[in-house]
């Protein structure tokens, strides 16, 4: 263990991280993405720190595979976009870089200030990122180059006792931002950590802070939550510290006054982390979602009529359930619809249209495929009825009924606009008139 210092105002030294090495905290370089290695040293090559930082850190710690690799550099990120071509600035507020590689994306942030708080913008140093942080668990920094583990805050430690502790003090924690109590709840339940008495105390005092955080940003986490493989421990305990009834209203109303309901909740967020957690299952937004509606939709079961006006219903009475979120509309369309069929309904199907329904008539092959069928003269050369009589313009007319047009009409016409475009065309020949070919 290694460990580093700044100095005081007075020119004391004082220490203000813990270097943990490779001996101690067991991470290695095998289990990063490729990707975000070369991320690291292309930075590192153009003279700049980074580390991998948050839950990517957490979850290595813990042997899980994560789930994505966000990295953190003292590079402001105007300078990032030149580093790496395929990058974009993000953020009106909160500055951010997402670095493509491939069908893979990768946060990359500067390292913040706490100069204006933990809400702030201005760029910082290392040590001012890690106290601005929510809880310890996402408060280390990994470097793979060197293997060293940095931490400002003691977060090894509190991993290892499997324990959320805020690195933000509690009397502004949730103040600054509520969106971190969902987060604590999600830590919790999906890594088994404990959650100390003073942290659960904060929870319920400050729940009511939920109601006026932004839509957007609750959706984006009830939607991680969905994929999280952990659902139904999450949404149980944002329902135990009174957090449920202002992220999901109609949700929490329903737990309570109807038992079916809860239970039917219950097994289905119980399949969906079923799901979720099969990677050859597809995990696409619209069927997590649909696990989530499915109990909702079905306590109405006169809801289910194979009509697109009973679909658009539904739709509309899912987006009330949702309230305040606001999942993209599409994706919500499609988890109606999802529901819908596992019924054996297709409300929005529309019966395909015959051409001879819409009198949609064509010559030549699209006819044929139509299913028409040439003018047979019957024996003695007696003309068909509705054919044209021998030697007619259009002999070749079909049997198609009123309003049919010969079928060298429209021939003739398109070899005159060319012959009349050919003409005055420069150095332009007409063609041979073949019209009585």
């Amino acid at each position: 263990m290694l460990i580093r210092y700044r100095r005081s105002e007075d020119g004391k030294l004082l220490a203000k991280a813990v270097v943990y090495t490779q001996a101690e905290h067991r991470i290695e370089r095998s289990g990063i993405d490729p990707d975000a290695l070369r991320i690291l040293e292309r930075l590192r090559e153009n003279g700049h720190e980074a580390y991998i930082v948050g839950g990517a850190v957490r979850d290595l710690l813990l042997g899980r595979r994560p789930k994505d690799f966000d990295i953190v550099t003292d590079a402001q990120p105007s300078r990032i976009k030149r580093v790496f071509r395929s990058a974009r600035v993000i953020g009106r507020r909160f500055r951010l870089v997402h670095v493509y590689a491939g069908p893979k994306i990768f946060e990359v942030s500067t390292f913040r200030s706490i100069a204006n708080g933990t809400v702030g913008n201005e760029f910082g140093s290392i040590d001012e990122d890690a106290h601005r942080r929510d809880f310890t668990l996402n408060a280390l920094y990994f470097d793979p180059y060197d293997s060293t583990l940095v931490d400002y805050v003691g977060g090894f430690k509190d991993i290892a006792a499997r324990r959320i502790e805020p690195v933000i003090p509690l009397k502004t924690i949730f103040k600054e931002d509520a969106v971190r109590m969902i987060r604590c709840v999600k830590y919790a339940a999906t890594a088994g950590f404990r959650i100390p008495l003073k942290l659960r105390f904060a929870l319920r005092r400050d729940s009511g802070l939920l109601g006026e955080a932004s839509p957007s940003r609750l959706t984006e986490e009830f939607l991680k939550i969905l994929g999280s493989g952990s659902s139904v421990k999450i949404v149980e305990g944002l329902d135990r510290f009174g957090l449920l009834r202002y992220i999901l209203p109609e949700c929490a109303a329903l737990r309570d006054a109807s038992p079916a309901f809860s239970a039917a909740l219950r097994e289905e967020l119980g399949e969906l982390d079923a799901h979720a957690k099969d990677p050859s299952r597809d995990r696409s937004l619209a069927v997590l979602l649909a696990h989530y509606l499915k109990p909702f939709l079905e306590s109405g079961p006169d809801r289910f009529v194979d009509t697109p006006d009973a679909y658009r219903e539904a739709v509309r009475e899912a987006r009330l359930f949702l309230s305040p979120l606001n999942p993209p509309r599409v994706e919500l369309e499609a988890a109606v619809l999802v529901v819908f069929k596992k019924r054996g309904l297709s409300p929005i199907q529309r019966p395909r249209k015959w051409a001879s329904e819409r009198g949609d008539f064509r010559g030549g092959d699209s006819a044929r495929k139509d299913g028409s069928r040439r003018a047979a003269a019957p024996a003695g050369g007696a003309a068909a009825p509705g054919a044209a009589p021998a030697g007619a313009p259009g002999e070749g007319t079909r049997a198609m009924g009123e309003g049919a047009r010969p079928l060298g009409e429209g021939t003739a016409a398109k070899r005159r606009r060319r012959r009349s475009r050919s003409r005055h065309k420069p150095g332009g020949q007409a063609p041979r008139d073949t019209s009585g070919d």
